[in-house]
Protein backbone atom coordinates (compact mmCIF):
# COMPACT_ATOMS: atom_id res chain seq x y z
CA UNK A 1 0.00 0.00 0.00
CA UNK A 2 1.36 3.38 -0.69
CA UNK A 3 2.20 5.53 1.86
CA UNK A 4 1.24 9.07 2.23
CA UNK A 5 3.07 12.23 2.33
CA UNK A 6 1.83 15.18 3.01
CA UNK A 7 3.38 18.79 4.05
CA UNK A 8 3.98 19.73 8.08
CA UNK A 9 1.53 22.18 8.69
CA UNK A 10 4.28 24.23 10.84
CA UNK A 11 5.11 28.07 8.55
CA UNK A 12 8.58 27.84 9.51
CA UNK A 13 9.21 23.89 8.17
CA UNK A 14 7.06 23.04 5.48
CA UNK A 15 9.05 19.72 4.94
CA UNK A 16 6.88 16.48 3.51
CA UNK A 17 6.35 13.45 6.27
CA UNK A 18 4.56 10.58 6.45
CA UNK A 19 1.70 10.64 8.71
CA UNK A 20 1.38 7.92 11.88
CA UNK A 21 -2.13 8.59 11.26
CA UNK A 22 -4.73 10.17 9.39
CA UNK A 23 -5.34 13.31 11.66
CA UNK A 24 -1.42 14.52 11.60
CA UNK A 25 -0.44 17.44 10.02
CA UNK A 26 3.11 17.87 12.10
CA UNK A 27 6.48 16.36 10.66
CA UNK A 28 8.35 16.72 14.28
CA UNK A 29 7.04 16.75 18.25
CA UNK A 30 8.33 20.41 17.88
CA UNK A 31 6.46 21.11 14.87
CA UNK A 32 3.41 19.66 17.02
CA UNK A 33 4.11 22.15 19.48
CA UNK A 34 4.02 24.95 17.42
CA UNK A 35 1.02 24.09 15.73
CA UNK A 36 -0.85 23.11 18.82
CA UNK A 37 -0.15 27.00 20.13
CA UNK A 38 -0.92 28.45 16.93
CA UNK A 39 -4.43 27.02 17.09
CA UNK A 40 -4.88 27.89 20.45
CA UNK A 41 -3.87 31.36 20.38
CA UNK A 42 -6.42 31.64 17.39
CA UNK A 43 -9.25 29.88 19.36
CA UNK A 44 -8.48 32.25 21.96
CA UNK A 45 -8.68 35.23 19.68
CA UNK A 46 -11.69 33.84 17.77
CA UNK A 47 -13.86 33.57 21.53
CA UNK A 48 -12.52 36.79 22.18
CA UNK A 49 -13.92 38.46 19.39
CA UNK A 50 -17.30 36.55 19.77
CA UNK A 51 -17.00 37.69 23.44
CA UNK A 52 -17.14 41.22 22.28
CA UNK A 53 -19.57 40.63 19.71
CA UNK A 54 -22.29 39.61 22.22
CA UNK A 55 -21.24 42.55 24.14
CA UNK A 56 -21.99 44.75 21.76
CA UNK A 57 -25.24 43.08 20.77
CA UNK A 58 -26.33 42.94 24.49
CA UNK A 59 -25.31 47.13 24.58
CA UNK A 60 -27.47 47.14 21.49
CA UNK A 61 -30.07 46.12 23.12
CA UNK A 62 -30.44 47.81 25.93
CA UNK A 63 -29.56 50.89 24.32
CA UNK A 64 -33.26 49.77 22.67
CA UNK A 65 -34.85 48.59 25.15
CA UNK A 66 -33.71 51.96 27.24
CA UNK A 67 -35.11 53.83 24.15
CA UNK A 68 -38.45 51.92 24.87
CA UNK A 69 -38.87 52.70 28.17
CA UNK A 70 -38.06 56.50 27.85
CA UNK A 71 -40.58 57.19 25.09
CA UNK A 72 -42.83 54.77 27.50
CA UNK A 73 -42.93 58.15 29.65
CA UNK A 74 -43.36 60.50 27.07
CA UNK A 75 -46.59 62.42 26.90
CA UNK A 76 -49.23 62.11 23.81
CA UNK A 77 -48.00 65.56 22.87
CA UNK A 78 -44.18 64.54 22.60
CA UNK A 79 -45.54 62.43 19.81
CA UNK A 80 -48.21 64.86 18.21
CA UNK A 81 -45.22 67.93 17.77
CA UNK A 82 -43.13 65.34 15.88
CA UNK A 83 -46.34 64.07 14.07
CA UNK A 84 -46.66 67.96 13.06
CA UNK A 85 -43.51 68.95 12.06
CA UNK A 86 -43.15 65.87 9.77
CA UNK A 87 -46.39 66.94 8.16
CA UNK A 88 -45.08 70.34 8.21
CA UNK A 89 -42.12 69.27 6.41
CA UNK A 90 -43.85 67.46 3.72
CA UNK A 91 -46.29 70.56 2.52
CA UNK A 92 -42.85 72.80 2.40
CA UNK A 93 -41.63 70.04 0.51
CA UNK A 94 -45.07 69.76 -1.73
CA UNK A 95 -45.16 73.31 -2.32
CA UNK A 96 -41.79 74.24 -2.72
CA UNK A 97 -42.26 75.69 -6.21
CA UNK A 98 -45.28 77.83 -5.17
CA UNK A 99 -45.41 81.18 -3.76
CA UNK A 100 -47.04 81.82 -0.44
CA UNK A 101 -50.76 80.88 -0.15
CA UNK A 102 -51.88 84.65 1.15
CA UNK A 103 -49.64 87.24 -0.06
CA UNK A 104 -48.20 85.47 -3.35
CA UNK A 105 -44.52 86.80 -2.32
CA UNK A 106 -41.75 84.29 -3.72
CA UNK A 107 -38.84 85.19 -1.59
CA UNK A 108 -40.00 86.42 1.38
CA UNK A 109 -37.59 88.07 4.22
CA UNK A 110 -34.97 85.68 6.14
CA UNK A 111 -37.15 85.67 9.56
CA UNK A 112 -36.22 83.78 12.86
CA UNK A 113 -36.87 80.01 11.26
CA UNK A 114 -36.30 80.78 7.94
CA UNK A 115 -38.07 81.99 4.90
CA UNK A 116 -41.10 79.38 4.71
CA UNK A 117 -43.99 78.10 7.35
CA UNK A 118 -46.42 75.18 6.76
CA UNK A 119 -49.77 77.79 6.95
CA UNK A 120 -53.02 75.77 7.82
CA UNK A 121 -56.02 77.48 6.57
CA UNK A 122 -58.24 76.42 8.92
CA UNK A 123 -55.72 77.17 11.99
CA UNK A 124 -54.68 73.83 14.09
CA UNK A 125 -56.16 75.10 17.70
CA UNK A 126 -59.34 76.22 16.02
CA UNK A 127 -59.48 73.22 14.25
CA UNK A 128 -57.65 70.54 15.16
CA UNK A 129 -59.72 67.87 13.18
CA UNK A 130 -57.96 69.48 9.73
CA UNK A 131 -54.36 69.41 11.70
CA UNK A 132 -53.17 66.75 8.85
CA UNK A 133 -55.42 67.21 6.10
CA UNK A 134 -53.66 68.13 3.69
CA UNK A 135 -55.91 70.10 1.40
CA UNK A 136 -56.00 72.40 4.40
CA UNK A 137 -52.02 73.44 4.09
CA UNK A 138 -49.90 75.03 1.71
CA UNK A 139 -46.90 76.67 2.00
CA UNK A 140 -46.77 80.46 3.36
CA UNK A 141 -44.04 83.04 4.01
CA UNK A 142 -43.25 83.54 8.14
CA UNK A 143 -44.74 86.71 7.59
CA UNK A 144 -47.89 85.66 6.78
CA UNK A 145 -48.56 83.24 9.25
CA UNK A 146 -47.23 84.75 12.05
CA UNK A 147 -49.19 87.81 11.26
CA UNK A 148 -51.99 85.30 11.29
CA UNK A 149 -51.69 84.61 14.64
CA UNK A 150 -50.79 87.65 16.23
CA UNK A 151 -52.17 90.65 14.75
CA UNK A 152 -55.83 91.31 14.66
CA UNK A 153 -56.29 93.45 11.72
CA UNK A 154 -53.49 91.58 10.17
CA UNK A 155 -54.48 88.05 10.91
CA UNK A 156 -58.23 89.34 9.11
CA UNK A 157 -56.42 90.19 5.51
CA UNK A 158 -54.10 87.23 5.31
CA UNK A 159 -57.34 85.14 6.08
CA UNK A 160 -59.21 87.04 3.32
CA UNK A 161 -56.34 86.47 1.21
CA UNK A 162 -55.43 83.14 1.46
CA UNK A 163 -59.37 82.21 1.15
CA UNK A 164 -59.42 84.13 -2.21
CA UNK A 165 -55.92 82.18 -3.53
CA UNK A 166 -57.01 79.18 -2.16
CA UNK A 167 -60.47 79.40 -4.44
CA UNK A 168 -58.75 80.89 -7.50
CA UNK A 169 -55.68 78.02 -7.10
CA UNK A 170 -57.99 75.05 -6.22
CA UNK A 171 -61.70 76.44 -6.78
CA UNK A 172 -64.19 77.11 -4.46
CA UNK A 173 -65.96 73.98 -3.58
CA UNK A 174 -62.54 73.46 -1.93
CA UNK A 175 -62.91 76.60 0.45
CA UNK A 176 -66.41 75.36 1.48
CA UNK A 177 -65.98 72.24 2.06
CA UNK A 178 -62.85 73.41 4.36
CA UNK A 179 -65.36 75.95 5.86
CA UNK A 180 -68.15 73.26 6.69
CA UNK A 181 -68.71 70.86 9.74
CA UNK A 182 -66.16 68.18 9.94
CA UNK A 183 -66.51 65.35 12.33
CA UNK A 184 -63.77 65.48 15.36
CA UNK A 185 -60.81 63.27 15.18
CA UNK A 186 -59.64 61.90 18.48
CA UNK A 187 -55.90 61.10 18.01
CA UNK A 188 -54.21 58.69 19.79
CA UNK A 189 -50.50 58.20 20.37
CA UNK A 190 -50.55 55.21 17.95
CA UNK A 191 -51.96 57.76 15.56
CA UNK A 192 -49.56 60.20 16.13
CA UNK A 193 -46.31 57.68 15.85
CA UNK A 194 -48.31 56.51 12.50
CA UNK A 195 -48.95 60.07 10.65
CA UNK A 196 -45.14 61.43 11.63
CA UNK A 197 -43.71 58.03 9.98
CA UNK A 198 -45.41 58.58 7.63
CA UNK A 199 -44.92 61.99 6.29
CA UNK A 200 -41.67 61.48 7.33
CA UNK A 201 -41.42 58.89 4.61
CA UNK A 202 -43.29 60.92 2.44
CA UNK A 203 -40.64 63.72 2.62
CA UNK A 204 -37.62 61.32 1.78
CA UNK A 205 -39.39 60.53 -1.33
CA UNK A 206 -40.42 64.11 -2.48
CA UNK A 207 -36.11 64.42 -1.47
CA UNK A 208 -35.31 62.09 -3.82
CA UNK A 209 -37.55 63.21 -6.39
CA UNK A 210 -36.10 66.81 -6.31
CA UNK A 211 -32.70 65.63 -5.99
CA UNK A 212 -33.02 63.30 -9.46
CA UNK A 213 -34.57 66.30 -10.94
Amino acid sequence: MRKIRRRCKNPGCREWFNPGFQNQTWCSADCGTVIALAKREKDRQKAKQEAERRRREETQQEKRHTKIRKLALKPDSYFKKQAQQAFNQFIRLRDHDQPCISCGETNPPDLHGGQWDCGHFKTVGGFPELRFEERNAYRQCKSCNAGSAKHGAKAATVAQQYEANLAERYGQALVDWLNGPHEMTHYRRDDFIRIRDMYRAKCRELTKQREAA
